[in-house]
């Protein structure tokens, strides 16, 4: 594993390894490989994670890049790929599960972008969901926008996610959470981004045996870009 990365999420079947089966660039790739696990329509899946702590100071916007394989199905579950924690108004630091959090993922084939309070729960999450299919046997390019301090707004702004440098529109927005809520979700703002979560961490089953590979992650301050060698 890269330095500074450490293994997180661990549940279900299937492994997290770096290899080189298949690369967008260089020699090697983050590959979640052959998950499988609970029931689809059911919470608890198969979750297979990295952590790694941003430096201090970090700041409240975060712009993110990462090439993604997916193979040989887009799952109907939610399928988490990445996320970025910050501490909550008023706090320094403090344990992953005390933290906010900004979320890249798939639901029902399609991409989506949720903001979510302290897991757990994690919710209620305000959750955006795109109408573009998730690429499949090719890779794609995966971009996003997280920005818990948005000037003259009383809420940290909602999340940003582009494929291939195309801008996703968000048909479906609603909140969820377990039990129902009718309250609108406040999305806390924050200082510094502390923490980041890569990999694949589904939330309802999986039931047919599929791989991620994750390569080429870069995040920093302002916006990265699709372009760099690949192969």
């Amino acid at each position: 594993m890269p330095p500074g990365w450490t293994p997180h999420r661990d549940e279900f079947e299937g492994q997290l390894q770096v290899d080189d089966t298949r690369t967008h660039s260089g020699r090697y790739a983050l590959h979640a490989k052959a998950l499988l696990g609970g029931r689809e329509g059911l919470q608890g899946g198969p979750k297979k994670t990295l952590r790694f702590n941003l430096p201090v100071n970090f700041g409240p916007v975060l712009w993110g890049r990462v090439f993604v394989y997916t193979s040989p199905a887009r799952p109907m579950s939610h399928a988490g790929l990445f996320n970025a924690r910050y501490p909550r108004p008023g706090r320094e630091g403090g344990a992953f599960d005390t933290l906010d959090w900004y979320e890249v993922a798939s639901f029902q084939e399609r991409y989506m972008a949720i903001w979510h309070p302290p897991e757990p729960p994690g919710f209620p999450e305000w959750v955006q969901v795109s109408d573009t299919p998730v690429v499949l046997d090719a890779w794609a390019c995966l971009e996003w926008h997280f920005d818990a301090a948005p000037g003259g707004e009383a809420q940290a702004a909602e999340p940003r996610v582009w494929v291939d440098g195309v801008e996703l529109a968000w048909p479906r927005r609603f909140v969820f959470s377990d039990p129902p809520v009718s309250a609108p979700v406040v999305r806390e703002k924050g200082r510094d981004f502390t923490v980041l979560e890569v990999g694949v961490f589904l939330y309802q089953g999986l039931s047919v045996p599929t791989d991620w590979w994750l390569d080429d992650l870069a995040v920093g301050p302002r916006r990265i870009g699709c372009a760099g060698p690949s192969r």
